[in-house]
């Protein structure tokens, strides 16, 4: 599940945040969520893998046609690609109408979490047929 960011979730959201390499620094961690909070265009959401804490955050761009999944940060233990792939199906629930697409590290696991969604609905079509 997938929550705005807002600033009361300023502590948790630095946390998953800090795990980036890029963003230990606490300037650059401070300036990321500045950056997030002025521009309408980008977004971060906190997530959340049960209904209790949240495991993750993922900072998301924004075009007329397109989502762009920036970075995914998880918690160590929730690091998974069934916990990302979790993540994608989220944003495409969230924004139905929009092409889900991510930077150069993440347009691998984008395209495994597709072909993963073709296999599936291709298997549950052959057992309807059955």
């Amino acid at each position: 599940m997938l929550s705005k960011y807002s600033d009361e979730n300023k502590k948790i959201a630095m946390g998953f945040l800090s795990y980036i390499s890029d963003l230990k620094d606490l300037d650059n961690l401070e300036q990321e969520l500045k950056l997030y909070s002025e521009d309408e265009n980008r977004q971060l959401y906190l997530w959340k893998s049960n209904m209790e804490d949240y495991s993750g955050i993922v900072a998301l761009s924004f075009s007329e046609k397109t989502v762009f999944v920036e970075y995914v940060s998880l918690n160590p233990s929730y690091r998974s690609q069934s916990n990302v792939f979790k993540i994608f199906d989220d944003i495409q629930e969230r924004f139905p109408n929009l092409i889900v697409l991510g930077n150069f590290q993440i347009s691998d696991q984008i395209k495994r979490w597709r072909q993963n969604k073709q296999d599936l609905e291709k298997s549950k079509k052959e057992q309807d047929d059955d």
